[in-house]
This record gives C-alpha cells, structure tokens and sequence, in this order.
C-alpha cells in the first residue's frame, strides 16, 4: 500500500515520538514492528514456541510494561511485537488495532484520512444503513444478518488498501458472471499466510446484504482472512478495504455496537493499480529469484513476458538486489506508473536472458471519474 493511503495516529512511547497505523483488521490494541524496538530501547519477551496459534493468528513477542501518550489518553502497557521481512518498509513505528478506539463514538474520512470523535451519534447518520457489530470480535466485522444458527458478517479492514474481498465462493460467482472484464494482478505481505498474489478485477455495481457499492476494486480474500471469520456460529462473507471506505460515509457507535454506513453518490477517483497486469514475487520468503505472474492479454503478456521468467533489471535498476538495496522496493512505483509509461524489462527465460519494452495502461478503472448514480 502506498504511505499516503494509510490513516497515522501519532503518540509518544516513554516520551519518544511514535507513529501507528490504524487498522481496524487488527485484533490487538497496540503492536509495534521489531524492527522498531532498538528506536525505544525496549526489552522484548519472544514468543512461547509452544503456544497453539489459532486461525490468522501470528506469533508475537511481548514488551516490558512502557508509557503510551495517544493525544489526551495516557496509559501504562505492553506492546505484542511481530516480525516482519526487513525488505519491507513501513511508514510507521507499529500498529494500533480496532480494541484501541472499539469503545468511541467517531467517524472516519478514509478518502481524507481524518477522525472526528463525538459525544452522541450525529443525528442525520441514524437514517443511514445500520449494521450491528459483534462484541465477541477483536477486529472491526459487520454483522449482514443473523439467525439463531448462522451469523454472516463482513469484516472492515483499513489495513487493506483492495476494495471489496470476496470469500473464495462468492469470488468465483463473480468472476463467472463477469468473464468480459479485465482483470491484473496484486501482490502483497500478511504476517499470515505471507506473500500473496490475487487476481484484481473492477465491479461497477457489487451487493453485500443491504450494503450496495458501485466502482471498487473486487478480488478474492486471502485465507487468513476467511479463516479469522469463519467459525460455526459465523459465515464470512468479505472484507471491505481501503478502496471500498472511501465510497463510503462511515459513524461508529462503539458503546452500542451498531455502524452507521452510507454509500457515497459522489464520482469515483481513478484507482492507483498494477497497469503492467504481472507481478514478480519470490518462491517463497528464503527465495532470491523474483518470478513473474502474468495475466493473459495484459501489457506485459503482450511484451512477450511469461509466467515463472525471472526479474534481472527495471532498465538499469539491478532488481536481483532487493533483499540488500533498500531503494529498489516497491516495484508499485513502476508498475503503477501513469497509462502510456514505457518499461524496459531484462528477465530470465531458463538459460536465455532478453529485453523487452512494456507499455502500461489503464487496465481496471475509466480515464476519467464517472458518475456513480
């Protein structure tokens, strides 16, 4: 996800200035990367190697007891602390998760990336659709409906910036009954299950019980995701991402467990995408070789470029250094470049070495915003 994309929350860790992500997809109030404990001289506690992880679980470490000053609230607690790969940069000191403001009333602008907290629900947000949200969860999720039996929610995920993930069943109807509409690919990082590779495709108009969106991003969740939401009391349905809130007016009631939610009317901005339609990910997290995903059709398929060739060099940008030169990553940078750029790309085909020249384009969303009526 771009930097830019994310909502911050600034504090202060034992006096020492802090920065967090809020991601409403996290069960945990208050995390930090391990990469940025040296900066508070914190001791750390390592995971038990005998504790059982549950589904969409991630080992984490503990911090000694600190100080942690988020605006006008001041308190004493521990931070889990988890890994992440070095090669990957974050904007930000850690993450504060959905238990951190469960129990406020606020709304969120997350096309503006604002918060604006209220004493008492504003009064033309109770005509908006209302949608209740379970106590028992540790992340934010929506409850769709309810029944004595079956429970089918729709998880909000600020962590993510996709628009609607669908689970596997549902994607799959979608992409059945769409088979005309482009589609390019997405790679990203979880703590779990870890590099992720989805096929992206557009929905100009996309239902989830009552809650009816129009031009957003539409792809498959990710396993971990389906598996936190999933139990037998609960069916999961989706995941609304970054790209999916900014077409929404959101209030949260956290004291009464219920949101307020309101599809915006307004034109949709052009969606930032991968215009190249491939990405190149490792095998694996030990892996080196940077091995390409294509999608039929796309730019990339048309510059000659296969599934399983392996990244060398962005023009004259040594790409097979990722893991050592900290100004390589992301490739988002090229990939998501404007319509019309032009990409020198040396891969490796087996024992062949070429060149080749990809022209990217708009592959998901128009040109131009359109109306969304």
């Amino acid at each position: 996800m771009n930097a830019d994309e994310r909502i911050f929350i600034d504090g202060k860790i034992n006096n020492k200035p802090a920065r967090f992500i809020f991601d409403t997809g996290f069960d945990v109030p208050c995390v930090l990367f391990l990469t940025t404990i040296q900066k508070f001289g914190l001791k750390v506690t390592p995971p038990s190697p005998d504790y059982q992880l549950g589904p969409g679980q991630i080992a984490a470490g503990r911090t000694e007891l600190c100080n942690l000053e988020i605006a006008d609230t001041n308190v004493s607690t521990y931070f889990r602390v988890i890994e992440s790969p070095a090669y990957l940069k974050f904007a930000a000191d850690g993450i504060l998760g959905w238990p951190a403001v469960s129990n406020n009333i606020f709304s969120v602008d997350f096309l503006n990336h604002t918060f604006t907290f209220f004493t008492n629900i504003p009064e033309d947000s109770l005509a908006w659709i209302k949608f209740c949200i379970p106590t028992n969860n540790g992340d934010l999720t929506l409850e769709l409906s309810a029944n004595k039996s079956e429970k089918l929610v729709l998880a909000v995920d600020s962590g993510s910036h996709s628009g609607v993930e669908l689970n596997s069943k549902k994607w799959h109807e979608w992409s059945a009954d769409h088979t005309n509409l482009a589609v390019t690919l997405d790679a990203y990082y979880t703590p779990n299950p870890g590099l992720v590779v989805k096929e992206e495709s557009w929905a100009d108009k996309i239902s989830l019980g009552a809650l009816k969106l129009t031009d957003v991003p539409v792809r498959e969740a990710d396993s971990s995701d389906i598996a936190l939401h999933t139990s037998p009391q609960t069916k999961y349905e989706a995941t609304l991402g970054l790209a999916a809130l900014k077409r929404l007016d959101i209030v949260i009631d956290g004291k009464r467990g219920i949101a307020y939610l309101r599809p915006k009317k307004t034109p949709s901005l052009p969606y930032d995408h991968n215009r190249i339609g491939a990405v190149f990910v490792p095998r694996n997290l030990q892996s080196d070789d940077l091995v390409a995903h294509v999608v039929s059709s796309s730019p990339a398929y048309e510059a000659g470029i296969r599934s399983d060739d392996v990244l060398l060099k962005i023009g004259e940008l040594d790409t097979t250094k990722w893991r050592t030169d900290p100004n390589i990553l992301p490739f988002s940078r090229f990939f998501n470049s404007p319509a019309g750029t032009k990409l020198e790309l040396t891969l490796k085909r087996r024992d062949k070495i070429f060149t080749t020249t990809a022209v990217l384009r708009n592959i998901l969303p128009p040109d131009e915003p359109k109306n969304s009526d």
